[in-house]
């Protein structure tokens, strides 16, 4: 149905104005993150389609507010979000209620690849996006015991299918749940390929907006895996800014770019560390390398990462205090701990989700509302 011309007249000037550019560095209207305006005499309701994060929500709400006040006629305006993303339209067999494949990945361990993975998947969640998270980091998967998910045999379905555990609004899925604990995991190039087709093929996924897979450092077996047997929307790709990192990341982006996987963009980790004495910013790894390596291969650089120690924490004691003991010049340390004690701890959820998260779950959640932009764009250039 047609806007009427006081809706239509919002709707262009939501796009002339390029709202939403100034906070998610895209424009809402120009990847169909408008979804529909409705009129009540001199109210218009604008509903927002593309998943934003609650954090943002309030700025992304008075950005509209102000470009749709302004219109003649317009006297009072209305900001919903109700996430509708775009659908890349690619379907497998296996997963055909998935509409958008993530791929996290990073040519080099130790760049917080897992870390970035779990809080964007967080953050669309908390925005009402339904979505899935696949540990497929065979060599190394971590991503359960930053959600506090419990090592157990997952339910199955009466036709033998894997039910993902759900946490924080995530339908979760490792092989963290399958082996046993501290087993050492060594695999080969087609024991890879099985396993990960495992994640996906023999699992219940239902329907997803979003399915981000955290995958394993490097450009192996497992990216040539997923390219071969998924539809991928887009990949995003984590690194650090000292030169080793980069350099590997770089390789990172010509491995998904020879296989047609579009870059939704670089996030910067680690980008700089705030001094908890004085206030002062340290660039600890450089500056620009991240910059110049998205300009090299004109892709966006999603957000830059602070290094803070909070994002590491997992768990609090009930009273909302970390355990362990303070000593003389060490300050806090944690030792090995009791039954009782990890009995009485709760998990902390993602810094993306985490209240109080303060400049860390903005830059999460900026990455996250980037990524879901960058995935409208890419699904309406594949329907082009």
């Amino acid at each position: 149905m047609a806007d009427d011309p006081t809706a239509a007249a919002v709707r262009e000037a939501l796009a002339d104005a390029g709202t939403g550019r100034d906070i998610l560095s895209r424009d809402l209207a120009a990847v169909s993150g408008i979804g529909t305006i409705e009129t009540d005499g001199e109210r218009v309701t604008v509903t927002v389609t593309v998943p934003i994060p609650l954090g943002l929500q309030s700025s992304v709400a008075e950005d509209v507010r102000e470009v749709a006040g302004a219109v003649d006629g317009v006297d009072g305006v209305e900001v919903r979000f109700d996430p509708d993303p775009q659908d890349v339209g690619a379907r497998v067999d296996f997963i055909p209620e998935v509409s958008n494949v993530v791929a996290v990945g990073s040519a080099k361990g130790g760049v917080g690849k897992t870390t970035v993975a779990v809080n964007v998947a967080a953050a669309l969640a908390s925005a009402g996006a339904d979505v899935g998270l696949v540990d497929a980091d065979v060599y190394g998967p971590n991503a359960p015991a930053m959600l506090g998910l419990e090592r157990h045999t997952p339910a199955t379905t009466h036709d033998d299918l894997i039910v993902p555990r759900i946490i924080h609004g995530l339908n979760v899925m490792s092989m963290d749940f399958i082996v046993e604990e501290d087993d050492p995991v060594i695999w080969r190039g087609p024991l890879v390929d099985d396993f990960l087709q495992q994640l996906f093929d023999d699992v219940d996924w239902g329907h997803l907006d979003y399915l981000v897979v955290d995958m394993p450092p490097g450009t192996g077996d497992a990216q040539l895996s997923l390219v071969q047997h998924l539809p991928v929307a887009g990949a995003v790709i984590v690194t650090t800014p000292d030169e080793v990192a980069v350099d590997d990341a770089r390789r990172g982006l010509r491995g998904f770019a020879e296989y047609g996987v579009p870059i939704l963009g670089l996030v910067e980790n680690m980008n700089r560390f705030e001094c908890p004495d004085c206030g002062t910013e340290h660039s600890l790894f450089g500056e620009d390398r991240v910059r110049r390596l998205g300009a090299e291969f004109d892709v966006p650089v999603l957000g830059n990462l602070p290094l803070d120690p909070k994002v590491g924490t997992l768990h609090a004691d009930a009273d909302g205090e970390r355990g362990g003991i303070s000593l003389p010049f060490l300050g806090r340390i944690r030792l090995p701990q009791m039954r009782e004690e990890r009995e009485r701890q709760s998990t902390l959820p993602p810094m993306a989700i985490r209240k109080g998260g303060g400049e860390s779950r903005r830059a999460f959640e900026l990455v996250a509302a980037r990524t879901a932009l960058r995935l409208n764009a890419a699904a309406m250039e594949s329907h082009d």
